[in-house]
């Protein structure tokens, strides 16, 4: 009885485009396993937006209680730096040389970033600074900050939806000042703390595919 051995045929061979598009596939899943949750990251800064900038809004309307306002505002950014650090700490958990070294450094970024903003808009707060001025002050120079480190984030990890909230969000930044006060807290937290909620979800619905 003999025994024949067919050679595999064209069709079971990868072609290069085959190869290609498995190199990037892996490539596409490494960088998604990489990269922070963008519920983790962004979602929680919208909702503390929504709830902190928007219990503004609603105390003066005289909906709310100051003291509710306070602590809506302590809640609001206690939560998002929290889910943020755990977020980040997981994603960059295994990852070493220059990689680790521009998250930190770029994470330091915000820090310092808003740092040197408080110190100088309490320095301008203390010279008699109309309270609705300085509210449009502190709002829109926090959102040009948040604006421009969103837009170097995207540019050093080649990341378009981070780039596009970071336009997004100097686009607020210029609104909270022209609407004038005190609608500057509506547009933080309806447009502001809107843009986080809808790319968080659109970024996590697309990862999903």
């Amino acid at each position: 009885m003999s025994t024949s051995t067919e050679e595999p045929g064209p069709a079971e061979h990868p072609s290069p485009a085959d190869a290609l598009a498995a190199i990037d596939d892996a490539q596409e899943r490494t960088s998604r396993s990489l990269r922070p949750s963008p519920l983790g990251m962004f979602v929680p800064w919208g909702l503390g937006y929504l709830v902190g900038f928007g219990g503004v809004w609603l105390a003066i309307r005289g909906v709310l209680p100051d003291a509710a306002v306070t602590a809506l505002l302590v809640l609001a950014a206690v939560v998002p730096l929290v889910s943020t650090g755990i977020t980040v700490s997981r994603s960059s958990r295994g990852v070493s040389g220059p990689s680790r070294r521009v998250g930190a450094q770029y994470g330091s970024s915000w820090l310092l970033g808003f740092a040197a903003l408080f110190a100088i808009n309490v320095r301008v707060g203390t010279l008699g600074v109309p309270t609705p001025t300085l509210s449009l002050i502190w709002s829109g120079s926090a959102l040009l900050v948040v604006g421009l480190l969103y837009l170097a984030g995207g540019a050093i990890w080649n990341h378009v939806p981070q780039y596009v909230l970071g336009v997004w969000t100097l686009v607020t930044a210029v609104a909270t000042v022209l609407v004038g006060y005190p609608t500057n807290f509506a547009v933080l937290a309806l447009a502001g703390g809107g843009g986080f909620v809808v790319l968080g979800v659109w970024m996590h619905l697309r990862d999903r595919r």
